[in-house]
């Protein structure tokens, strides 16, 4: 079926305005609150059918359907995501292995920090001549 019930109650409610609207002036309330209210089953009715037509007899909802999955798969290409883990058994057994042999234990290499390089600075050692010249350098640039 094409769209929503959502369609049928707009269309429904608009009849019924649009009567009660049309009637109140010519006839008391009771009798135009009643062809309102049959104005709004007839073309809830209507619209139904309608929707149904459109969406079984005409194919509409079939062309519908597939056009959205060709459009869906197309703009969801590259946005999935694989979160599953790699199966690892093997390496944890042979981590734990390793642990219980102490022969393993020292052929592997030990634990040592990063040592970086120190960052060696001139700091009161330069000459305030050449601070003097890199300052007019850089005050000229």
């Amino acid at each position: 079926m094409m769209g929503t019930i959502r369609w049928n109650l707009i269309i429904g409610l608009l009849s019924f305005v649009i009567t009660f609207i049309g009637s109140i002036s010519h006839n008391i309330w009771t009798t135009t609150l009643l062809r309102s209210f049959y104005s709004f089953i007839i073309l809830f009715l209507l619209v139904y059918l309608f929707r149904w037509i459109l969406g079984t007899m005409a194919g509409f909802n079939k062309l519908a359907v597939t056009d959205a999955q060709q459009d869906s798969a197309e703009e969801n290409k590259g946005t999935a995501l694989d979160v599953s883990t790699p199966d690892e058994e093997a390496v944890l057994h042979q981590m734990l292995k390793d642990s219980l042999d102490p022969n393993a234990a020292a052929a592997r290499p030990g634990f040592s920090p990063l040592n970086p390089p120190k960052l060696s600075t001139r700091g009161n050692a330069a000459d305030p001549g050449e601070l003097a010249q890199a300052v007019r350098r850089m005050t000229e640039e």
